[in-house]
This record gives structure tokens, sequence and C-alpha cells, in this order.
């Protein structure tokens, strides 16, 4: 057989032998590509879409509290104003009070309630001294008081609630009624039985509608934001009824009072100072 030998044929077959060395090193190269590549892929993705049991962590400062049901406890002293401090002797009354608030969302300004209250207004005592044939020596104590029950529905707003401030102001406003007591309390005590005799007891009632508005100012105590000093005061007008008047009050010997009577409104300014506690 014959050979010719040509340059161009001998550099194709060179070429020739050369890919065949280089394509496997090639399909490795492309193998290993990819398989580095995947994880990365994967990486990227699982940061662009989290899984639906993925949990999201935020900072705690930054978290907006949530509160089911909060409490206003405080102590309070009432001013009469109008005709009522015209009739009424005395220039206020002490008492205490309770707030319930349900807020509507933790974003909503508005929180729903009630409140309740009650007053010390007057009170008078005195022991007279007895002696019967056949009972001996005995002692009658009567004590009359006046107070004032209130009961109103309260809707509170708070401007500033989506913001974190350690000092929150809020405007409220409230309508109910008030009852207005005069209540005599006889006790006898007997000397030679060394006991008391059942107590006798009279009650007396009037009533009145009442609302109002007010303002108040709320200073974070915790860090926890769940407990505040609460300040507010509150302009409440109430409608026309009888009451007592606390210095016309008279007891006598035979354990029986009396006392006069008035018709005024019953306008007050109302001050509070407690606590308000939050309960998530």
């Amino acid at each position: 057989m014959l050979y010719i030998y040509s340059p161009e044929i001998h550099l194709g077959i060179i070429v020739a032998r050369m890919q065949a060395k280089i394509q496997p090193v090639k399909s490795f190269i492309i193998v290993c590509f990819i398989g580095l590549s995947f994880p990365l892929f994967a990486q990227l993705d699982s940061l662009s879409v989290a899984p639906d049991n993925q949990q999201i962590f935020t900072d705690d400062n930054e978290r907006l509290l949530e509160p089911k049901v909060t409490f206003d406890f405080d102590i309070r002293a009432a001013f009469t104003s109008g005709e009522f401090k015209t009739f009424y002797p005395k220039p206020g009354m002490g008492g205490m009070g309770l707030t319930v608030l349900f807020p509507l969302g933790k974003r909503f300004p508005l929180d729903l309630g009630v409140d309740l209250g009650y007053y010390f207004m007057s009170q008078s005592q005195e022991t007279f001294n007895y002696y019967t044939p056949g009972l001996g020596d005995y002692d009658v104590e009567s004590r009359v008081s006046g107070g004032m029950f209130t009961m109103h529905a309260v809707g509170r707003v708070y401007p500033f609630k989506t913001v974190k401030l350690p000092i929150q102001p809020y405007v409220e406003g409230l309508a109910g009624f008030r009852v207005f007591s005069a209540n005599q309390k006889l006790e006898t005590y007997v000397y030679a039985t060394d006991e008391y005799l059942p107590v006798e007891k009279d009650y007396n009632y009037y009533g009145a509608w009442s609302y109002g508005f007010g303002a108040g100012v709320k200073v974070m105590l915790s860090k926890n934001e769940l407990l505040y000093l609460n300040l507010k005061v509150d302009q409440i007008y109430g409608t026309a009824t009888k009451n007592m008047d606390p210095s016309t009050v008279e007891l006598y010997d035979d354990g029986t009072y009396t006392y006069s009577e008035f018709t005024s409104r019953t306008d007050i300014l109302r001050f509070a100072l407690g606590i308000h506690i939050m309960i998530e």
C-alpha cells in the first residue's frame, strides 16, 4: 500500500486527537460547576421566598403591645360647681374609682369601657345614753352618712397610640348616672347582758343622669410598658335631683334624726390620681 505524506492531513490528525483528549475534561468541569452552583441558587431562592413554617424574628423594642383589657385604680377628689356649689355646703368630697377599658386594636386609638366610683360626702355620728327599768343602762349610737355612687360608659382616645412614647396623653368622654344616698345606722349596746341588739338601718336614695368629658396623661413606670402612673381631670354635668344638706343633720336622743333637702343640678369637677395597668 502506498502512503502519501501531506502536512495538512498530519495537522488535522493532531487537532482531532487533542479534541478527543480535552472533551472529557470539559465535561468534568461543566459537571463540577453545576454541582457547586446548585447550593448557591438554592440559598438565594430561600432568601427570596420564605417557607410557610419559617419563623420571622422582629425587634421586641419595636413591637406594639396589644392588651386585651386595661384597668385604672385611682383615688379621686370631686369639687362642686355651678348651683351645686351654691347649695352644697362643703367644697368637695373624696372617693375612689375603677375604670375598665377594652382596646379596639393595637393601632386603633379608641378604647371603650366602664367607669365606677364612690365618694364620701358627709357623716354625722353621736352616742346617747339611756336607762330603762328591767333593761338597765344601754347606749344608742346613731350614724347618718351621705355618699355618691357613679357609673359611666367611657370612650377614651389615645392620639399617639402607635408611637412608643413613655408619656401618653388622652382625651375621654363619659355618660351614665349617679346615685346619692342618705343612710342611718342605729346600734344599741346593753350593759347588763354585754351584747349588741340587732342593727337598725334606714336608706334613702336619689338619682341623676350625668355626662362629661376630660383629659389625662399616663406616664410609664415599668420597662415592659404594662404599668403607668395615671392622672386625669373630668368635667361632669348632672341633672337636677334631691340631696341631703349635711350641715342640717340633727340626731335626737330617741334615736331619730332629721335633715333638710335641697334640689339642684349636680355638676362636679373631678380629679383622679392612680395607676394604669395593661393586661396582654
